[in-house]
Formats: structure tokens, C-alpha cells, sequence
């Protein structure tokens, strides 16, 4: 009798273990064709119709959705150039490149202010409006270009940004993956009909200015960072109340703090001690600037969280400055607050290598990140009796 109870406690447990897997393979399966559906998120977070996408980040219980390959389905013909502004170089640079892409028959479409450095080249002034199709952005210039390009894209109903393709043409552009001097061979690639492109989801942030009784007063979509600090020489120490997903962390004492994306990681944030974050992590960091405590130190937070900085209604600031991607908007008041979530729409920026190659080599290459002069051998194949002579 208790060999017989034994042995169907065993094929209870068979059973049950055969039910759970069969259940995580159908919700795997489920989760993939999910991603797959022609309605799915998937065909939202790009513009347009004549692209599709598919995830590099394949596991589908993570649906890390960040690396990903584009594909065309009808070859790009409105194409926006977005170029540094007031530069020779540049302009001349849009210039060879408008000229080429309309003998290859597509419509060149430029912002509105740029359109007499063109001269009597035929180009569209586009306002990067809702219902205004765009297949593709080049960006020609350094980091700050693209973030004036991903900032057409941010009115408030504005929903997927189209793909961009960055040339470094600035002082830095580390976020640039290309360099100009062979446009015309990325170019063609880009554009060819049959085209694998490699793509980064670029995380953005949206940023509202909120007062208690009135609600939002001012809205921002952000591809580095907001920060949130006391006005430019007020003396004594700002002092923030802190919340994530409506609940109390701390409060910021310090000069304030930084509320970043995974591709401003390498900014702003850096410069305050923050990590540098490979920008296909889902995350949000949150980076104290000059805090009065030892002990308060930048945080990673999932990016699907929502942070709330506010300005005390009994604080002794009479104001607090808030700076989206560089750039003021309204102060925040006492009783005023941010509150910063991650927005549906990122930025989809083309690679020219797998995963996160394009950034590991920026962050040695351009940001020079453990790299040193030369220095003593470590051959481990020479005489070890050399020193000891000498």
C-alpha cells in the first residue's frame, strides 16, 4: 500500500511539473506572438509603414525591446536632414548629401529655418508635424544635433519617431555611429530596399511640470536628462523631496539632482559619478549633484517606474531651475513638482555594429575610458632573470 501511494505521489508531481512547463512554453509563445502581431506595440515604436521590425532582444519573457533590425518594406522616399546649425562644414556636408539623395528620386525634406543655406536646390521645409510622413532622419553633426533631431519629435501628440541615421560631424559625437567620410557607402546600404539594419531604441523621458491645484503646466520629451537644481548663485543648500512610483525615497540635499537615460548616462550624469550605461539597458539613473551626505549615492531604477521630484511648499528656495537636454523650462514654485516617466516613443538611432559594439568602442575610443599611456611589459614569456642581471 505505501509503494502504491508513493508511486502516484510521483506521477502527481510528473503531472504537475509536465503542466507547469507545457503553461511557460504557451506563455512564451503567446508572449511572441504577441510581439509579432501586425497590431502589436511592436508595429508602434517606428514611424511609418514602409518599415518593420524585428527584436534582437529575442527571449520573449524578458521583452527587453531596445536592440533591434530594421527592415524596409518600401524602399525611403521623405527623408529629413537635420544639421548643426550655423556650421560650414555641415551645411556643406547637407548640401552634397540633399543633392545625392534627390538624384536617387527622393523627397529631401529640411527645417524651415535652414532652407536658404540650401540655395536654389530643390528641398521641402518640414515642420516634423504628427501627420507629417518622414521614413528617415540623417543627422549631420555631434551628440547636441540629435538632440535638437529627437526634440522635432516631441510635441505632445506626437507618437513613433522615424529611424535616424547620425554622421559625426561635431567636436565629439559619441553618439554619432557613422563617420562622413564614407556617407555614400552608408547611405546606400541604409537605403537599399533588401537592408538589415541594425537599430537602437533609444530610451526617452517624458517631463511634466506639474503645480498641485493646477495641474501640468509644461511638458518635454528628453533623450539625456532633466535636472532638477537650485538657481545659478543662490547660496545654502537645496533641499527636494524625492518619490518614486509615489513613494518617498529621501530628500535631495545638495545642489540637486539628475534624472537621466541610459544614452545621457554619459553626460551630465557621468561628470556627477554616475555610471555609464550602455543604452539598450532598460533603466533610469538617478544621480544626486554635489549632495551634502557622503552616503547618497547614484541609483539605477527600472525605467518603467515613475520619479516625482517636488519643491516643498515650506521651502526656503523661492525657486528651483529644471533643464530638459539642456534646455530651461519654467521654474519650479514651491508646492510645484517633475514628474518624470519613460516615453512610449523612443529614438530609434541605426548601428553600424551588433548590440551594444557601437557604444563599448565610444566609451574607449572616444572617451578614452581606462586608457592609459604606455606602461611596464606584461609578457609573461620574458627572462625572468633580466631584471635581476640589470
Amino acid at each position: 500500500m505505501y509503494h502504491a501511494r508513493k508511486f502516484a505521489l510521483r506521477n502527481c508531481k510528473r503531472a504537475i511539473g509536465g503542466q507547469l512547463r507545457a503553461s511557460t512554453e504557451a506563455a512564451a509563445e503567446a508572449a511572441a506572438a504577441a510581439l509579432a502581431a501586425p497590431g502589436s506595440r511592436r508595429a508602434e515604436v517606428v514611424l511609418g509603414g514602409r518599415v518593420s521590425l524585428e527584436w534582437e532582444d529575442s527571449d520573449p519573457m524578458l521583452r527587453l525591446r531596445r536592440r533591434a533590425m530594421l527592415r524596409w518594406k518600401h524602399s525611403p522616399e521623405r527623408i529629413l536632414i537635420v544639421k548643426k546649425w550655423k556650421c560650414k562644414r555641415t551645411t556643406a556636408a547637407a548640401t552634397f548629401v540633399a543633392d545625392w539623395l534627390s538624384r536617387k528620386g527622393c523627397l529631401v525634406l529640411v527645417e524651415a529655418q535652414s532652407v536658404a543655406d540650401y540655395g536654389k536646390m530643390k528641398v521641402t521645409p518640414s515642420q516634423c508635424s504628427a501627420n507629417e510622413q518622414i521614413d528617415l532622419v540623417v543627422v549631420l553633426g555631434g551628440d547636441g544635433t540629435l538632440l535638437h533631431a529627437s526634440r522635432l519629435f516631441s510635441t505632445p501628440n506626437h507618437g513613433p519617431l522615424p529611424p535616424c541615421v547620425t554622421f559625426g560631424l561635431g567636436s565629439l559625437g559619441f553618439m554619432a555611429n557613422f563617420s562622413f567620410d564614407k556617407w555614400t557607402g552608408v547611405m546606400d546600404r541604409v537605403l537599399h530596399r533588401d537592408a538589415h539594419l541594425r537599430a537602437t531604441l533609444r530610451t526617452r523621458l517624458l517631463a511634466e511640470l506639474k503645480d498641485e491645484n493646477a495641474g501640468v503646466l509644461h511638458s518635454a520629451k528628453v533623450l539625456n536628462d532633466v535636472v532638477v537644481c537650485q538657481p545659478t548663485g543662490s547660496g545654502g543648500i537645496g533641499k527636494f523631496m524625492l518619490f518614486v512610483d509615489k513613494h518617498s525615497i529621501t530628500v535631495v540635499e545638495g545642489d540637486g539632482i539628475i534624472v537621466s537615460t541610459p544614452s545621457g548616462s554619459t553626460g551630465y550624469n557621468m561628470s556627477c559619478g554616475g555610471a555609464m550605461v550602455a543604452p539598450s539597458v532598460p533603466c533610469t539613473l538617478l544621480t544626486p549633484i554635489a549632495p551634502s551626505s557622503l552616503s547618497f549615492r547614484p541609483i539605477l531604477i527600472n525605467e518603467q517606474s515613475v520619479v516625482d521630484v517636488v519643491l516643498p511648499n515650506k521651502s526656503r528656495m523661492h525657486a528651483a531651475q529644471c533643464v530638459c537636454d539642456g534646455r530651461r523650462i519654467p521654474d519650479l514654485l514651491p508646492g510645484y513638482s517633475v514628474t518624470i516617466s519613460t516615453s512610449k516613443f523612443p529614438l530609434p538611432v541605426i548601428n553600424l555594429q551588433q548590440k551594444d559594439h557601437d557604444w563599448l568602442d565610444g566609451i574607449t575610443e572616444k572617451l578614452l575610458w581606462n586608457r592609459r599611456g604606455a606602461s611596464q611589459s606584461d609578457d609573461l614569456e620574458d627572462d625572468p632573470d633580466e631584471d635581476e642581471e640589470t
